[in-house]
């Protein structure tokens, strides 16, 4: 970020945006980006009370152009927005042959258990258009809070112009950061500790294209935190050998063992 906190007149594609609601600088949308910073700050901050992540430090999108929001508040919660709009160098996304068809609900479970082995993404789901989450990857006592944050997200990603959104939202925390990716009319949304820009931008680009050709929102099952995780069952011990059958018969019949008599020595003559 190089906007000048104390600068009065931001430099050419910075902006300032104070608690009153004023702006100084120029967004580049005609006030329109500049009108919902508040708007999507307010809802950054409370996904990070409901993650346990702390306070909204920084907010990025990546699309056609990176947008670069660096946030303060008063002890009132009104924020302080000083933001930067910069140009990325155009990229070709690349194609990808999507082998044999599944069914909508394999392919979200497929991508989320991608996604979530890359190094640093602690967690990941993904919301419909209808706040419903109908897939998720984590450990489950962090999965609590997914339908809300999802539903805040989806309202972030919403609130940017298709420039700054058709990449990824990333909100950094004091604590940790949390992305947003829109598929559609949904959105992904993961914790992500310390995962690389490329790595991230080339499993999105991946998943984007396996669900491409998917609805959605005809997945029927909705991912309940409470439910306990399947557990494979272990196989069945193998039957016990039997045991062998009594010997019978002439040769095997019991005799009764029957008491020897002392032998007797005989005094020679």
């Amino acid at each position: 970020m190089t906007a000048n906190p104390s600068s009065e007149t931001p430099a050419a594609g910075q902006f300032l945006v104070r608690p009153d609601g004023s702006v100084v600088g120029d967004d580049g949308l005609s006030g329109a980006l500049a009108a919902a910073l508040p708007y999507t700050g307010r809802l950054a901050r409370r996904m990070g009370e409901l993650v346990d992540a702390g306070d909204l430090r920084v907010m990025e999108a990546f699309g056609t152009e990176h947008l670069i929001v660096a946030v303060t508040w008063t002890p009132a919660g009104e924020g302080t927005f000083r933001a930067v709009v910069m140009p990325l160098v155009g990229r070709t996304v690349p194609t990808f042959t999507v082998v044999g068809a599944v069914d909508t609900s394999a392919a979200v479970s497929h991508c989320l258990t991608r996604l979530s082995r890359v190094d640093g993404v602690e967690w990941c789901s993904i919301i419909t258009a209808s706040s419903r989450v109908i897939g998720a990857v984590g450990e489950r006592q962090d999965l609590h809070h997914l339908a809300e944050a999802g539903t805040r997200m989806l309202a972030i990603l919403r609130s940017l112009q298709d420039q700054h959104a058709t990449g990824f939202v990333r909100l950094r925390f004091e604590e940790g950061a949390l992305v947003g990716v829109a598929l559609g009319r949904h959105a992904l949304v993961a914790s992500v500790s310390s995962a690389e820009d490329d790595e991230l931008i080339a499993m999105i680009d991946e998943i984007r294209a396996i669900l491409a050709d998917h609805d959605l929102s005809t997945v029927a099952t909705e991912f309940d935190p409470d439910e306990p995780e399947a557990v494979e069952e272990a196989p069945p011990p193998p039957p016990a050998t039997p045991a062998p059958a009594p010997l019978v018969g002439a040769r095997f019949r019991y005799v009764e063992p029957t008491e020897k008599k002392p032998r007797r020595l005989r005094r020679g003559r």
